[in-house]
């Protein structure tokens, strides 16, 4: 029997992959006319990864990082209240964003900076400082490293256009 709602982990992830390389396509014709695009990349427009704001190929953006950092602090906020039995969703998805501002390079005050005792956060761990919005973003993270493999094709099926 089809379920009638999709919410196992397997659909999660789809769900954030599927994000991530939209986001990585869309990175570098992000606020773009089509006559721009279409000037660019030809009448089909862009259809492969390509090099965005100095970045490798295939790199996520904030976009992508903010999606993360939301999921994780949903999944605290739910977490928290299935073993505590109280969870502040507004106040712990709060804290998940200081955390992404924080691999953004702003200094954190010691009361909200990640740290062992409060858990970090599973979408920052590795990530190093960088630029801010506009800027290269991190973590330097690459669509391609999230699968065994990179798509066979890069055309999002169904998509429009």
């Amino acid at each position: 029997m089809i379920p009638t709602t999709r919410r196992t982990p397997t659909h999660f992830r789809g769900c954030l992959l599927g994000g991530a390389v939209g986001d990585a396509l869309g990175a570098p014709v992000e606020h773009l006319s089509l006559y721009k695009i279409r000037a660019v990349f030809g009448p089909e427009g862009i259809a492969d990864f390509t090099e965005a704001h100095g970045r490798p190929l295939g790199a996520i953006t904030d976009d992508t990082q903010m999606t993360l950092f939301t999921a994780e602090g949903l999944l605290r906020a739910h977490h928290r209240q299935r073993i505590r039995g109280s969870g502040d969703l507004a106040n712990v998805v709060h804290r998940a964003y200081l955390r992404w501002l924080h691999t953004q390079g702003v200094e954190l005050p010691v009361s909200v900076a990640p740290s062992p005792s409060t858990g970090g956060s599973f979408a920052s761990r590795n990530s190093t400082p960088s630029a801010p919005r506009g800027g290269p973003a991190s973590p330097p993270c690459r669509v391609a490293e999230w699968g065994p493999s990179r798509p066979r094709s890069t055309r999002a099926r169904g998509a429009a256009g």
